[in-house]
């Protein structure tokens, strides 16, 4: 999971600024930007950096916008002001895990907030109940991170001051983060069905001295999903209004939360399989019993090494895909402290929401070969080729290419009625009847 990429610089310590204690604006509005704005694309970023925040005017660019929970106590609220008032129409979400705790952290100052969720002294010790952790019957802690021990959010754990970990957990978010008054929702972190990272395949899960296998822990309506599910519906009782979206292979969305994350989205090179996740993708954001309007999330890294050709391809294919959904593509290089930004996410230059509103609910195959997706917008349409294999597309109009910067190969500014596409790979393409006045930018 991506989630303790932003305690690889635990050690680090630095002092907080002050700042005033009002919230910039409203967050109680948040549902109301999902169905109202912004147009499409819808970008965000995953920056989970902890030793410094962009410019304002780099996370202002994006829709979506997931950052540590820290930050809070770090810089002065004015940074929030502002972002807010460069972009009223962004959702901020804190970044919140509650499944890792860590084994040591920097400075009170600048880690309150774990400090305070953990239990830390600064001393370095801390009170947080060994019952609230993952542990064998022998005693040992179990981990599915380096460097952290894993909670134990099932709800037959051994229950501290009449409250199991799920509980307290729940309670600490809505206390010691949504209460900022400067969040639009929550990002929950390694907040899975099942957690397959972990070192240990059966554990204590009650403190009965009996260990449990991962078959008794995890799966439909078992002690992991329950506890996951008391959490969900106590946050949602306790902040009616907060989007919650769990960065995790979470099923039941139809109750508390309000959308999902997927991380390495589609790409093989992070291990995925792009038709499965794509798939994944469409069904689950397009669940009429979800709730709505849901948020959902796509996340890759782009920075691997690639040709710059290749990159744009990726590139390209994450996005267009994101597109045949209502999602936010999140673009990142190589970690989650190094923001992406593309031709395709602002049109090179046409800017924000320049595709406008989709014209159809969601994405159409086109028959007969099923490899291909399309999804058409006001000021244009969308191609994805899922499959492993080169397709030609004859479109029923001619539509012209983007005029891009970064790679002109594609992006040319050409017109055409016919598109090949080769394997995972997407296009933009404008719509010439609609562009005697040009796509209106952030809408």
């Amino acid at each position: 999971m991506a989630g303790l990429l932003a305690a690889s610089s635990l050690s680090c310590g630095a002092s907080a600024e002050e700042g005033p204690t009002t919230a910039g604006s409203s967050v109680s509005d948040a549902r109301e930007a999902i169905v109202s704005g912004p147009a499409f694309p819808r970008t965000a970023t995953y920056y989970l950096d902890q030793d410094r925040l962009p410019p304002v005017e780099e996370l202002a660019r994006y829709d979506l916008v997931v950052v540590d929970h820290e930050w809070e106590h770090r810089v002065p609220r004015s940074y929030f002001d502002d972002l807010r008032a460069r972009n009223p129409r962004l959702l901020l979400l804190a970044y919140v895990n509650l499944v890792d705790r860590p084994d040591g952290l920097g400075t009170p100052e600048y880690w309150t907030g774990r400090y305070d969720l953990w239990r830390f002294d600064s001393g370095g010790g801390s009170t947080f109940p060994r019952e609230w952790l993952a542990t064998t019957a022998s005693g040992r802690t179990v981990s599915e991170w380096y460097g952290s021990t894993m909670t134990n959010l099932t709800d037959v754990a051994p229950r501290v001051a009449d409250v199991t970990y799920a509980e307290y957990a729940a309670e600490w978010v809505a206390d010691s983060v949504w209460s900022a008054g400067i969040w639009d929702g929550i990002l929950l972190d390694v907040w899975s069905d099942r957690i397959y990272t972990a070192d240990a395949s059966a554990w204590d899960i009650d403190g009965d001295g009996d260990d449990e296998p991962d078959s008794e822990i995890y799966g439909p309506d078992g002690p992991w999903d329950r506890g996951l599910s008391l959490a969900e519906k106590r946050m949602r009782e306790l902040m009616p209004d907060a989007l919650l979206v769990a960065n995790g292979a979470r099923s039941p969305l139809g109750g508390s939360l309000d959308g999902s994350a997927w991380e390495s989205f589609a790409d093989p090179l992070g291990d995925r399989e792009p038709r499965v996740d794509v798939d994944s993708y469409l069904r689950t954001s397009s669940d009429p019993s979800e709730r709505k309007p849901g948020v959902w999330v796509t996340i890759d890294r782009l920075g691997w090494g690639t040709s710059r050709s290749e990159t744009y391809r990726r590139a390209r294919f994450f996005l267009t895909a994101t597109l045949l959904q209502d999602g936010y593509w999140a673009p990142m290089l190589l970690h989650y402290g190094s923001a992406a930004y593309y031709d395709e996410m602002d049109g090179a230059g046409l800017g924000r929401g320049y595709l406008g509103r989709p014209l159809e609910d969601g994405v159409r195959n086109l028959e007969p070969d099923r490899n291909v997706y399309r999804r058409d917008f006001e000021y244009g349409t969308v191609l994805v080729n899922v499959g492993d294999r080169t397709e030609q597309v004859r479109l029923e109009r001619k539509y012209r290419h983007l005029q891009g910067v970064q790679d002109p190969d594609t992006n040319n500014g050409s017109i055409t009625d016919e598109i090949v596409l080769p394997p995972q790979d997407g296009i933009v393409l404008l719509r010439l009847d609609v562009q005697g006045s040009s796509p209106p930018s952030d809408r």
